[in-house]
């Protein structure tokens, strides 16, 4: 489901960079010419896309503590988050710093012949041309910014990354909160954490939610039966497309949010698809066999660094060869060669950081067993000064045991 989703988004941002007109939310074109308001959105929809990674996080995170009821699996995978999300991030924000400095950059002479003002700014980043890239802000932004507010300077998909650091660490902490409390406390517990969140963090609504569900279906089995199942995937597939209350989405008009640069009813909505996406999912045999097929295996592989990445790929060889091509033959024609030859591109771009991540998760786990090692090795060692004087007189009496056979039978 991570890698659909991916997909979706470098879907979204390559109509918004190259046809923006088609999205039908874009100002200064015809809407009524666009798919908003038409299930078929659904297909590109990258608001909906994100919200449905951060509903996943919320309910596959969790589910390791459920499964077991052990806190050493809730503090081992807090430990090792930040460590997580790091690695691709800071190598993201370091080939796009290159492709800055190497004059590698074509999005603004795309955006002139497109008319897409998104593309022009960078995906919003820099409404001025006076950006000045710098090596040391790349790696800032890479390590620590992107972690602790929505830094966007040289990817813009890095805004997602505080969001999804942060909520990691509230799902934790409702997963300790609710496992084993009475559902009525574990009710007002997630109820507490939304209200908390609207005004706080509306995105973490997507992780609560999440977390809400893994622990329904963890502890209470909640699981649609066979036809609810398809109704639920069927909706939720419905409710993923809505962007605007139009169209076939127009009874949703009481829920549109006007005011602020927040759209809580694209948050609630989105959010809701992603839960009934993952409800249909559970009781559907032949889905779920499709979804853990090797093809579909491979797009969860890449999906992180196809999302971190395909920016960049976008701005610099998709812009290069779309203002190579464009005077030699049609647009349609422009398009469908730069959408093969981009779509080529972010796969094997996916694929090689893919590698270089699980490298990076291998040392992260040989780094986290080590430590684990360690504080239990001095926990014996704090153990061995303190223990009850009955025992120091057993060791005297057994001189010739050796210290693992005397932590052993301690233990």
């Amino acid at each position: 489901m991570r890698g659909i989703a991916a997909l979706v988004v470098v879907a979204w941002h390559f109509m918004w960079a190259f046809d923006p007109g088609r999205l039908g939310i874009v100002q200064g074109f015809d809407s009524a010419k666009g798919l908003v308001g038409s299930v078929a959105l659904a297909a590109i929809d990258g608001p909906a896309a994100v919200m449905l990674f951060f509903v996943l996080s919320g309910f596959v995170l969790p589910l390791g503590y459920f499964r077991s009821g052990s806190t050493e699996v809730v503090a081992r995978a807090a430990a090792k988050r930040w460590f997580r999300l790091v690695g691709l991030s800071f190598l993201a924000t370091l080939l796009s710093y290159l492709l800055f400095r190497f004059g590698l950059y074509h999005h603004r002479d795309v955006a002139e012949f497109t008319q897409s003002e998104w593309l022009g700014t960078f995906g919003g980043s820099h409404p001025e041309s006076d950006f000045v890239p710098s090596l040391r802000g790349a790696m800032t932004e890479g390590i620590f910014l992107a972690f602790l507010r929505e830094p966007d300077s040289y990817v813009p998909m890095l805004w997602t990354m505080h969001h999804e650091f942060i909520g990691s660490f509230v799902t934790f902490f409702l997963a300790l909160m609710i496992w084993r409390a009475h559902f009525a406390v574990a009710l007002w517990f997630l109820a507490c954490a939304t209200v908390v969140a609207q005004f706080t963090d509306p995105w973490l609504l997507g992780f609560i939610m999440g977390t809400g569900l893994a622990w329904l279906v963890s502890r209470y089995g909640v699981r649609p039966p066979g036809v609810m199942a398809f109704v639920c995937l069927g909706f939720g597939v419905f409710l993923f497309g809505y962007l605007e209350p139009t169209g076939a989405y127009a009874l949703f008009a009481t829920l549109r949010d006007s005011g602020g640069a927040v759209r809580y009813d694209r948050i609630g909505v989105h959010t809701a698809s992603g839960m009934l996406i993952i409800l249909g999912l559970l009781r559907n045999e032949w889905l779920s066999m499709l979804l853990t097929a090797p093809v579909s295996r491979f797009l969860g592989r890449i999906s992180f660094p196809v999302y971190l990445f395909h920016f960049p790929l976008l701005c610099s060889l998709a812009c290069g060869l779309f203002i190579i091509l464009r005077p030699a033959m049609s647009h349609g024609a422009t398009l469908a060669i730069v959408a093969m030859a981009y779509g080529a591109s972010v796969f094997v771009i996916g694929y090689l950081f893919a590698r270089v991540d699980e490298a990076w998760l291998r040392w992260i786990n040989v780094f986290a067993d080590s430590m684990n090692g360690l504080i239990q090795l001095q926990v014996l060692s704090h153990n061995d000064h303190t223990t009850h004087p009955k025992r120091q007189h057993d060791r005297v009496s057994r001189p010739d045991e050796s210290i693992q056979n005397r932590r052993t039978r301690e233990l």
